[in-house]
């Protein structure tokens, strides 16, 4: 086996430890902001017309996999299952391998998530696996939005450059890193209100409030190896049961259009983060796996390491 694909795989065995570790988070952690936006790196929510006509150019030519049968057929394989605010990652290996180069309407991945209890195409990846002193990226869309890095998820001296691309509806706009509508669509709620995700308290509480609607959207949770402890699960079982008690009542505010009654439940629904996140955090077992686990919430909640061109 060549040792580009064994650095890929190690790349994608290690994200799948960063995403289950058996650890819980940091709960004062400046990654995990609760009412501020500290520390969070935000992708423009404005783009070009020029490139809004390049993503709806991807969008289209990627339509003919929007099934799984012909992801597949294409050489696209599922990757890590859904993951809160990305979706389920579709790799084409060949392509990943390819190393530093852009073909628009070739991505190395396909992101999926359900909306409407469909599972739907809602976006793009491009990404590659490069030495950490290669900071040349290539030119990309109108405007040439900023790759992000993970590398803490590819071997030592490398690093996990990516770049997202969303067909769906935003608040970062379409190159944004995550999309905090994904798990109110998995539960066949409607996205937050955009405008109102510009002000930043509000949108600091959606992130959350994500990420334990997160918890009830299938069975693995936001940390499924941890949910394997029986001690753990049940005291998950009760805080999610809390989730799904909310979401009528989201889902009943979202259409009365009642702010004041959404921002209530809101917080109420985050508050349940915040409980899950404290049962996690009762079942720390070393400051590495507690950093992993801030450095992966962080990343659901929106911020990556981000180079310029």
């Amino acid at each position: 086996m060549q040792r580009q694909e064994l650095v890929v795989r190690a790349s994608y065995r290690l994200l799948l430890s960063t995403c289950l570790i058996a650890a819980p988070l940091h709960a004062q952690s400046t990654a995990h902001t609760h009412d501020g936006m500290a520390g969070m790196e935000r992708t423009s929510t404005v783009v070009s017309a020029a490139a809004q006509r390049e993503v709806d150019r991807v969008a289209k030519a990627l339509l003919p996999l929007a099934a799984a049968n012909a992801a597949q057929s294409a050489g696209f394989q599922p990757v890590l299952g859904w993951i809160p605010t990305m979706g389920v990652h579709w790799v084409n290996q060949e392509r990943m391998l390819g190393g530093n180069r852009f073909d628009m309407v070739a991505p190395s991945q396909l992101m999926f998530s359900k909306i409407d209890g469909r599972d739907s195409l809602v976006g793009a990846a491009y990404s590659y696996v490069a030495p950490v002193a290669d900071t040349a990226r290539p030119a990309t869309f109108d405007g040439n939005p900023s790759w992000h890095e993970h590398a803490d998820l590819a071997p030592a001296g490398m690093s996990l450059v990516m770049l997202h691309v969303w067909f769906v509806p935003s608040p970062d706009g379409p190159f944004a890193g995550t999309n905090p509508n994904l798990p109110f669509w998995a539960l066949g709620l409607s996205a937050p209100d955009p405008e109102r995700m510009r002000d930043s308290a509000f949108n600091a509480r959606i992130r959350r409030a994500a990420l334990a609607l997160a918890e009830i959207v299938g069975t693995r949770g936001v940390f499924p190896m941890l949910d394997r402890r029986p001690a753990m699960h049940a005291a998950l079982a009760v805080q999610r049961d809390s989730v799904r008690a909310l979401v009528p009542e989201l889902r009943e505010a979202m259409m009365s259009k009642d702010t004041a009654r959404l921002d209530r439940v809101v917080e109420r629904t985050a508050a349940q983060w915040d409980a899950m996140y404290a049962t996690y955090m009762a079942n720390a077992n070393s400051a590495a796996s507690k950093k992993r686990l801030v450095d992966y919430t962080a990343m659901l909640m929106g911020q990556h390491s981000e180079h310029s061109h």
